[in-house]
């Protein structure tokens, strides 16, 4: 039985003092510990045990001449190298009692062993003590590696939020399936000693140091190597946390039998259904009756068209509690926005939570509080303009979204209103060019193609000077503007709204930025839905049908059944006539100011 450490005093140390190893791990290897994931933490290790061994020699002297010969002894056998692996690892066992090294796993440690890595090793353990090197193993900062690290480290903010939100209880079963290097198994198992925890992971380095991190601070704690989605069997836990890998499909993933089983009971999965959504089945196939799961999962996965049948699937089975979207820059390497997805069984509402704002703002990386836990875990209960209680029927009429903001923005009282869709012959957005080729269709001479970006609509007029294009393939006609098309950008506060005004010779290709929207002008004038749209409540309008707090974003779905104003034609025209009266009266003085700016600069050369 291995002896526990006590956590206690780790956990005052200084996180100067942490991040000063590192930095020192990473001046001393000349940066070659952060090359490779776990590298860094290895070292750290091998000083923590050389200063568990010296520590014993110095309390077996029988004097202070005796005790520091026997530290120099110790510091020198402790890290002594050898020819070959196996021997390496016989003499380096001897760096802690063996009890200690047997949580070593059985994979080699041959890298970790060159002699510039036993030199840091060495030097750690003569500048730092034995508890700010396990504060270092206890917390393992990852900032500065070299390496994407994001899909093994959870950051403490999320785990802290987790654990408030499954409220472990004793004698529980967890388990942290994407286990990476237990950084959630590390606090929640020092916080709840009598439950028993459960951790796997694909990546053997992660595991390895997933067990030497778990058996120093815990003894309540099983890892695995091995994929997730292949021989969990018919293990049951009462809470899960996950926070699997970003950005994945399912066609990404290794076919094993629990795929090809989901495939035949899920009909709703396809191969290009978010990985997201095939770890939350995973999870709820291992989650008891009463369980409850937590995941962390990217805002694409709660909103795009691809998972809707999925999405409808979770809502209408039920096991939806919670949705919480959480502020971005959480994660030490990536600004990603992600969502926390609160799962357990007979949920008829589900909780929605707009979490975006609630946290301490970092120069690198924003980060929870305690009281920032306390009132999100606040707002799981109560309501307010950042909580709602939403019915699954009107989940349903939001094509099964699950971003919180679309249900927690006000709702706009539109007279004479009808469905956007209803009025709209043909909506699509521009097109999507790699800059490579469209710098290749620039040109420098004019020519009767043009291009269109964001960025040429200002104040809700398009510019005169829009870049030329050489030529626009044919293939892209159906992405040019035609006249009297209105324009909306599809994401970023403001949202641009214009009207185009396109001469029969001329050809204007439009970013992809921009939803391109032909009108039934026998229904309604293009410059009345634009006066409205930019309105004080045509603007809330288009902000309640938008997802995503980080990203502001519009969907075609979305845009079709926003509600606008559609009064009798007389009156639409009266309005657009006023609209472009004033419209036109901002061109002509525009074109005095710009005349003005250019006699300013003649003002010295005529003077």
């Amino acid at each position: 039985m291995i002896n526990k450490v006590n956590t206690t005093e780790i956990k005052g140390i200084d996180s100067k003092v942490v991040e000063g190893i590192r930095e020192r791990i990473n001046t001393l290897t000349k940066g070659n510990a952060m090359a490779d994931i776990g590298t860094d933490f290895k070292i750290a290790y091998l000083a923590y045990m050389a200063t568990e061994k010296v520590t014993a020699a110095i309390e077996t002297a029988a004097t202070e001449k005796e005790a520091a010969t026997e530290k120099e002894v110790a510091i020198e056998a402790a890290t002594e190298t050898t020819a070959t692996e196996k021997e390496t690892a016989t003499e380096h066992q001897q760096l802690a009692p063996e009890e200690n090294w047997a949580r070593v796993m059985e994979e080699n440690w041959a890298q970790v062993m060159e002699e510039k890595n036993i030199e840091c090793a060495i030097q750690l353990s003569k500048m730092y003590s034995k508890n700010e090197l396990l504060a270092y193993l206890y917390r393992y900062p990852r900032e500065g590696y070299k390496k994407k690290v994001g899909e093994f480290g959870t950051p403490d903010s999320i785990s802290q939020l987790a654990l408030k939100i499954l409220d472990i209880q004793e004698n529980e079963k967890v388990a942290d399936l994407c286990s990476g290097v237990c950084d959630f198994i590390t606090i929640a198992a020092d916080k709840n000693e009598k439950a028993s925890f459960y951790g796997r992971d694909i990546n053997k380095n992660y595991c390895e140091i997933s067990k030497i991190r778990t058996g120093l601070f815990n003894d309540n704690v099983e890892i695995e190597n091995g994929d997730v989605l292949d021989d969990l069997n018919d293990k049951k836990f009462d809470k899960i946390f996950m926070n699997y890998p970003f950005g994945m499909r399912l066609r990404n993933l290794q076919e094993t039998d629990y795929i090809q089983e989901l495939y035949e009971r899920v009909p709703e999965i396809k191969k290009a259904t978010s990985a997201d959504w095939i770890y939350n089945l995973l999870m709820l196939d291992h989650l008891e009756k009463n369980g409850k799961a937590v995941a962390i999962m990217t805002n694409g996965s709660t909103l795009n068209s691809i998972d809707e049948k999925t999405r409808e699937y979770f809502v209408k089975g039920g096991y939806i509690e919670a949705v919480i979207a959480l502020p971005s820059n959480l994660f030490e390497t990536t600004s990603i926005p992600t969502t926390m997805l609160v799962l357990s069984h007979d949920n008829k509402k589900i909780r929605m939570i707009n979490a975006t704002e609630q946290c301490k703002k970092g120069r690198r990386q924003n980060t929870f509080t305690v009281k920032d836990v306390e009132y999100i875990a606040k707002l799981l209960k109560e309501e307010g303009e950042e909580a709602k209680t939403v019915d699954i029927a009107e989940v349903e009429k939001n094509d099964y979204v699950l971003d919180p903001t679309r249900y927690l923005v006000k709702k706009v009282e539109v007279k004479n209103g009808v469905e956007f869709g209803k009025v709209i012959k043909r909506v699509t957005r521009g097109a999507s060019l790699k800059a490579k080729d469209l710098d290749e269709m620039v040109s420098k001479k004019p020519t009767n193609a043009q291009y269109l970006m964001i960025a040429n609509i200002q104040n809700g007029m398009i510019s005169k000077d829009l870049p030329y294009l050489k030529e626009i393939n044919p293939k892209l006609d159906k992405y040019c503007i035609g006249n009297k098309n209105l324009l909306i950008s599809k994401n970023g506060l403001p949202f641009k709204v214009a009207v185009a005004e396109v001469k029969e010779e001329k050809k204007i290709l439009a970013n992809g930025n921009l939803f391109i929207i032909e009108l039934d002008e026998k229904q309604v004038n293009p410059y009345f839905l634009k006066a409205f749209l930019e309105s004080e409540i045509g603007e809330a309008t288009l902000n309640s049908i938008v997802v995503g707090a980080v990203i502001p974003t519009i969907s075609v779905s979305a845009l079709k059944k926003m509600i606008v104003p559609l009064p009798p034609i007389e009156k639409q025209e009266k309005i657009a006539t006023s609209y472009q009266a004033k419209q036109n009266e901002i061109k002509e003085l525009q074109k005095k100011i710009e005349k003005a700016q250019g006699e300013l600069k003649k003002i010295f050369e005529e003077g």
